[in-house]
Parts: C-alpha cells; sequence; structure tokens
C-alpha cells in the first residue's frame, strides 16, 4: 500500500520591524493555525531582540549601557555579550575597520537620534571591556549595533523554530537566512544613478546573505562612516555577502565597504562577497574555499 504524504501548507507575512519590513516565508506540514503561531513566534524573537539592541529607544539594553557602562561596570544579557564579542572580534581582525563605536558620527549627521549623551572624540572599540558578562567603558563612548544586530535577530528567531518546519527563509530588509539554502537563489535589489531599481539573481553560497546598498541614497546620508576619518562612504554601489550567520554577513557588508581587500579579515569557510555598481556590473570581491 503506498501512504500519500503529508501535504506541504505554505505561508508568507511581513511586518515592520528593526526599521525595515521583516518578511516571513515558512513551508510545513502542520495546519494553517500552526504556522501562523510559528510566524507570531519568528516577530517576537525579533521584536525581543530589538527592544534589547535599538539605539533609537531610551529604554534599551543598549541605551542603559551607552549611559552607563563609563560609570560603572554593568551586567548584561546574553544575548548582548554575544553581540559584542563577535562585533570586538571583527574590530581586532579588521584592525579597527569595523567599529562600533561610530555612533556619534551618525548621530552628528542625523541618522541616529541624539540623546544629549557626552563622548570622547578620542574613544573607540578598545574602550570596551567585556568579561564575566559584565561590560565597561574606559571612556565615554557610544555603540550602534545597527550594522551587525539585524542579522542576529534574524539567526535567532530562524534557529527558534527551524524544528518545527520544512524550510523557512526570514528577510529583513536585505538581511536573509534560509533553512534549506543549497539550490536555491536570492534576489538583490540594485539601483542606478538614474535611481531605477532592478533585481539580480544570485545563487545562494550559504544558509545568510546580508546586502548593503549605498547606491540609491544621498552620499551625504550614507549610514556607512570610515572610524579613522569619520568620513561617510560615497560609492554608489550595492555590497552583498554570503556567510554561515546572517550576524557575520551584516557585519562583514561594512567590512566590504570599507576596506579594498577583504581576504585578511573573512576568516569563514566558504564565504562569498560579491559588489554591484550602478551599471549592474558584479564584481566577486572575494571567496574563501
Amino acid at each position: 500500500m503506498l501512504l500519500e504524504s503529508p501535504a506541504i501548507n505554505h505561508i508568507k507575512r511581513c511586518k515592520p520591524l528593526l526599521g525595515t519590513y521583516v518578511e516571513v516565508s515558512v513551508l510545513s506540514e502542520s495546519d494553517d493555525k500552526a504556522l501562523l503561531s510559528i510566524t507570531e513566534d519568528v516577530f517576537s524573537e525579533i521584536q525581543r531582540i530589538e527592544d534589547l539592541m535599538s539605539f533609537h529607544s531610551p529604554d534599551s539594553e543598549l541605551s542603559f549601557i551607552n549611559k552607563e557602562a563609563y560609570k560603572h561596570s554593568c551586567s548584561i544579557s546574553k544575548e548582548m555579550e554575544e553581540v559584542l564579542t563577535v562585533a570586538l572580534n571583527l574590530s581586532v581582525i579588521t584592525n579597527g575597520v569595523y567599529d562600533i563605536s561610530i555612533a556619534p558620527t551618525l548621530v552628528k549627521n542625523g541618522l541616529l537620534p541624539d540623546h544629549s549623551l557626552d563622548i570622547d572624540e578620542q574613544a573607540n572599540w578598545q574602550d570596551v571591556s567585556i568579561a564575566n558578562g559584565n561590560i565597561r567603558f574606559k571612556r565615554k563612548l557610544l555603540l550602534d549595533l545597527g550594522g551587525i544586530a539585524k542579522g542576529y535577530a534574524v539567526d535567532k528567531a530562524l534557529c527558534l523554530v527551524e524544528n518545527r518546519v520544512k524550510n523557512i527563509t526570514i528577510n529583513a530588509g536585505g538581511d536573509l537566512r534560509m533553512k534549506k539554502w543549497q539550490g536555491k537563489t536570492v534576489g538583490i535589489k540594485t539601483s542606478n544613478t538614474k535611481g531605477l531599481k532592478s533585481i539580480i539573481s544570485m545563487p545562494m553560497h550559504q544558509a545568510a546573505v546580508a546586502t548593503s546598498n549605498n547606491s540609491y541614497m544621498d552620499s551625504n546620508q550614507s549610514s556607512i562612516v570610515h572610524p579613522f576619518t569619520k568620513k561617510t562612504v560615497k560609492d554608489k554601489k550595492s555590497i552583498s555577502v554570503f556567510a554561515s550567520s546572517c550576524m557575520l554577513a551584516d557585519a562583514l557588508t561594512k567590512v566590504a565597504f570599507l576596506s579594498a581587500n577583504l581576504k585578511p579579515f573573512i576568516n569563514s569557510t566558504n564565504t562569498k562577497a560579491i559588489s554591484v555598481d550602478e551599471n549592474g556590473n558584479i564584481q566577486n570581491l572575494c571567496e574563501v574555499l
């Protein structure tokens, strides 16, 4: 006797979170009610991470750290410790090209809210100390996790529900991760000099991909700032990084904008970085095999 395979159900939902739109696509043998529950769990987890790591919210854990960590050692959540540890390790690997203490410049440029906190102009990532679940600033500084926390939120949400679904894709404004990514493609948004948007289809090289697009932004409003010069990146292009986690891919897109040579900075097997210029030309920046 042949047994019928269970029917595969599909749901796709979208919500505004993380300062963008988060799309969740789920394939499962569960019914509609169960799929709705799964997507709600995804959105709730992403909201939880945003509540911890938002620079904009004065009530977030990050805002508390920015206000208090120079005055005294502050206990931090395991999620915050995980993200900060990865970010500071990237700062070491990139010799400071990746620097989450660039927030004061983003505030000055009007890209982040001004919470009226004093800062030391000479402070950087080297003034951040993490030990035994606590953080302390050696100088007055501001941290912004906008270039890494979005990817981390996607990772956490997918890992929370992946055992309950056949397949799932979470896309948070270009930070995307799939459970079953082999043989799949992803559409990468680009924009030309006339502001016309298009989508380039690329094969997935890893479970996650993140894209930073500077081609449609005014160069003075770019959120990508070089930590050494404090100047915004003016290159009109998009950069996508494929990696094992969305957090790593998210962070490395900023490194790719700021560094002419990625190879010394990427230490993840089978990582791939591509650049798409304003004319749609694709360049393979680096591939570690």
